[in-house]
Formats: structure tokens, C-alpha cells, sequence
């Protein structure tokens, strides 16, 4: 009998260090907030103090894009891939629906031993198996149809059952993850935390809009960062501090904020330049990354092949194939300085529905980034009457500029000459003024290269994927 306690005391012990050794996951990712809505950044007008701390404590990646919009990026943090490869081209009507054939990182990191939970918005499906808990989510809690208008008293998702709440939606949600972690503190877990703040419609508690001196977007963020303070508390309190990693990222370019402050940088949401892909992207796990900024060009497609290694996740040929990501464990461990040598292409995406509109907007509103250099197209398909993206970008055409998220639409919005790629180095040209497409045509002719293969490898995963397979007119149902 002793000898039988002794083994299962041995085997419990066995399993609590495996279970010790995979580190926690908590990935909060915001809504609408751009690069430069940080007070670490620079922001003159935004307090910031909780999310300074994770900047302070965590590797900061400097170079790190996203997609123009938030479905693609939500779409490309969770398979590692670009978001067409899976038929997300826009973020209403079908065109958001992640495919069911892409593998999701809260699958990949279930096969390990995970308990997952998804706490905010989803916004990659709203229905049936394409929900958060059908995609690898054990626990699931979002607003119904990923609604933004549901600021206060929401009635929410828990795990697709409707449930009448109270108070402001934020502090919901990370409440809701806060229990998730003290009930999973003794097993790894994932949480995942995608803020419904601070898209429009702009609302916030009170005291936060007093805070910010009436700035209702500014309050909206301000709510998110008190609440990660309650949340960075809350692993202190729990001993899960040093076996955590937290990740802080933003879903797209910068919004409301622009006018005010944006790093320097040309371009907003929906745009291809700087100011619309780049993101805040912060790493921080005590004792294991040290804090500093990294350099290197780095994507959300990067987000599962690095979580993979980190969490020992065998990665099946299939997904290994389709990846565009790469992972960064050995940047943010210091192992290592360089990453292979590589290109990250953006596309706007958000053309009309119908025949042939896919191909129409091939270059409408795409961007190549490679090291330092960034090659954009900015310019609409060419027809006034265009009903997608290019309606916006046609206003500043005929001379608006007011329009979208900018009172300086020329600047933010611009549109660059037709059947033309310009290029720039965003490393001494932030504001992307200075065209070099002419000094350097052979760097241009390289990154344009680079576009013309991507697009022709992602064109058929755009009908493929998604749900109307008719908006080309050349489009076969067989085509691989």
C-alpha cells in the first residue's frame, strides 16, 4: 500500500511539472487603437500607465504589421497565414468567415494540454461551427454578432448562450477572464482577450471621458488599461507572474486618434500606408525575455508558429504548408539577432461584390514591406462609381479632405499615381514623403515581383474559401 501512495504521489508530481512547464498565454488584443494611441510612443494627450508597464517590462517588436482592418488581422493572428488564404476579405456581409478548413492557434495549443477561453470579440464568424467555441475555444464569451453597439448592461455570449449582464462590456470581459485564470491557475491555459473598445461608437464610463478631458476615444482606451492593471495584479496575487506570458497587441491602423497623434506616420485603418499596418506588439515574460526593442520586420502571421514552439506543438504538414508566419522564440529569447530574409505583404481588401471585382482591385490599396522599405499602392480600380474601399479614397480624389478618421485626408488618405508602385524608407521617412521608386527601380522591381507571386498564389483561396464563389467571372469550381 505504501509502495502504491508512493507512486501516484510520484505520478501527480510527474504531471504538475509538465503542467508547469508550459507557460501561460495571455494575448490581449485591441480594437481601433493604433500604433501611436500610447503614451510609451510618445502620445502627448493619452495616459497610459498599465499598458507603459508591459512596455517597459517586454520585448517591443518595432516593425510589426498587421492588416489594414481588424477581421484580417484576427483572421491572420489566429492561422499564421494571410487572412485571403482563408476567404477573409472584409469585416461585414460573409467575407469575415474564417474557413473551417484553417487551424486555429487555440487548436494547436488544445493538442498540448491548453484550456482555452476567448473573452471579447471574434468577429471571424458569428454562427455555427464558425463560432469561437467550435474553433478551438472551451470557453467562449462575446456580444451577440460581435455588435459593437453593446457598451453597457450587454446581453452576452457564454458559449453561444445568451445571458443579460451589467456594467460596462470591457470591465465585463475582463472579469470573465480573471475567473477563467483563477480557475485554470494550476494548468496551463490560453486566454485570449480581444477588446471591443475602442471602435465606434465611441462610449465609455464617465470617469474615463473626465480623465481624458472629454476625449471619449481616449477614455475608451484609458477603460482598457485600467483593466489590465487589475488583470497584471491579479497574477501577482495568483504566483502566475513569472510563468506568464503576455502579449499586447492592436488590431490595425490608427482611428480617432490620428488627427491628434500618430507616431509621425502616414495612414490610418483601411489604408496601405505605414500608419495603417503598423502595430504596437509587446512580449513580456519575466526572467525569460528581457526588455528592449527588436528591430526585425515581423507580422501577426508570426503569433501561432511562435506559440507552437514555444508550448512544443507539433505543427501537421497541412498547416506547416499554408504558413506565412515565422517564429520569433529565438528574437525574443536572444538566441538569435536575424530572421530569415523575407517580405510581408497587406491588402486592403474590401472591394465590392460582384463578377470581376476581385480582379479589378488587384492593386487597389496594397502594400509590400520588406527590411526598411515600404512599396504602396494607393490608388482606387479607376471607376467613380466604385462602391468598396475606393468610394472613400474617390473623396479625396475630387478634393475632400475630410474623410474616414482624418480632417487631414490628403496626408492621411492619399492617393498615389495610377499603374504605379512608390517606394519608401520608413526608417527616415515615417510620413512616407519622399518617393524613391525612381533612385532605386531594381528595389522596386523586386518587391513588385514578390506582389505578383503572393497574388497569384492567394487568388484562389479568395473564391475558394469563401462563401459567394461568384465574385470573379473567370473563377472555376474546381480550381486548386
Amino acid at each position: 500500500m505504501k509502495r502504491y501512495c508512493l507512486i501516484v504521489a510520484v505520478f501527480f508530481v510527474y504531471i504538475n511539472c509538465i503542467a508547469t512547464d508550459k507557460p501561460n498565454i495571455i494575448f490581449i488584443l485591441t480594437d481601433d487603437q493604433g500604433y501611436g494611441d500610447l503614451e510609451a510612443h510618445g502620445n502627448p494627450f493619452l495616459k497610459t500607465p498599465n499598458m507603459d508597464s508591459l512596455y517597459k517590462e517586454g520585448a517591443r517588436f518595432t516593425n510589426f504589421v498587421v492588416s489594414p482592418s481588424c477581421a484580417p488581422t484576427r483572421c491572420a493572428l489566429m492561422t499564421g497565414k494571410h487572412e485571403f488564404r482563408s476567404g477573409v476579405t472584409h469585416t461585414v456581409t460573409g467575407r469575415c468567415e474564417m474557413s473551417l478548413q484553417s487551424t486555429t492557434v487555440a487548436q494547436v495549443l488544445k493538442s498540448v494540454g491548453y484550456t482555452t477561453g476567448i473573452f471579447g470579440k471574434w468577429h471571424l464568424g458569428s454562427n455555427g461551427e464558425y463560432r469561437p467555441e467550435k474553433r478551438g475555444f472551451d470557453v467562449s464569451v462575446t456580444t451577440i454578432d460581435d455588435t459593437q453597439h453593446s457598451h453597457f448592461d450587454p446581453v452576452l455570449l457564454f458559449n453561444g448562450v445568451e445571458r443579460q449582464t451589467q456594467g460596462f462590456r470591457e470591465n465585463i470581459l475582463f472579469g470573465q477572464a480573471i475567473e477563467f485564470i483563477e480557475s485554470n491557475k494550476d494548468r496551463p491555459f490560453f486566454c485570449y482577450i480581444p477588446t471591443y473598445s475602442a471602435h465606434t461608437p465611441l462610449k465609455a464610463p464617465q470617469e474615463c471621458i473626465d480623465r481624458n478631458n472629454g476625449n471619449v476615444f481616449y477614455g475608451m482606451i484609458s477603460n482598457v488599461d485600467d483593466n489590465i492593471g487589475k488583470l497584471m495584479k491579479k497574477l501577482t496575487q495568483l504566483q502566475l507572474d513569472e510563468n506568464t506570458l503576455v502579449i499586447f497587441v492592436n488590431d490595425n491602423g490608427g482611428t480617432a486618434g490620428v488627427d491628434k497623434y500618430n507616431a509621425g506616420m502616414r495612414g490610418c485603418k483601411g489604408t496601405p500606408w505605414f500608419g495603417g499596418t503598423r502595430a504596437i506588439s509587446i512580449w513580456r515574460r519575466p526572467g525569460h525575455i528581457k526588455p528592449r526593442d527588436i528591430e526585425n520586420l515581423t507580422a501577426h502571421v508570426d503569433l501561432l508558429p511562435t506559440l507552437a514552439e514555444l508550448t512544443g506543438a507539433n505543427l501537421s504538414k497541412k498547416i506547416v504548408d499554408e504558413l506565412d508566419g515565422i517564429s520569433l522564440l529565438s528574437l525574443l529569447e536572444g538566441k538569435s539577432k536575424v530572421l530569415p530574409d523575407r517580405m510581408v505583404i497587406s491588402h486592403t481588401g474590401r472591394w465590392p461584390d460582384g463578377k470581376g471585382e476581385v480582379e479589378a482591385h488587384k492593386y487597389s490599396f496594397c502594400s509590400v514591406h520588406w527590411n526598411n522599405y515600404l512599396l504602396v499602392r494607393s490608388q482606387t480600380c479607376g471607376r467613380d462609381d466604385c462602391r468598396g474601399q475606393c468610394r472613400i479614397f474617390q473623396k479625396v480624389i475630387n478634393g475632400s479632405t475630410v474623410v474616414g478618421y482624418s480632417k487631414k485626408a490628403d496626408f492621411h488618405y492619399a492617393v498615389n499615381d495610377m499603374r504605379k508602385w512608390a517606394l519608401y524608407d520608413i526608417n527616415e521617412d515615417a510620413g512616407q514623403r519622399n518617393d524613391l521608386a525612381v533612385k532605386f527601380p531594381e528595389i522596386v522591381n523586386e518587391m513588385s515581383g514578390a506582389y505578383e507571386k503572393w497574388w497569384t498564389e492567394v487568388f484562389p483561396y479568395i473564391h475558394r474559401e469563401a462563401k459567394d464563389p461568384w465574385w470573379s467571372q473567370d473563377f472555376k469550381p474546381n480550381q486548386k
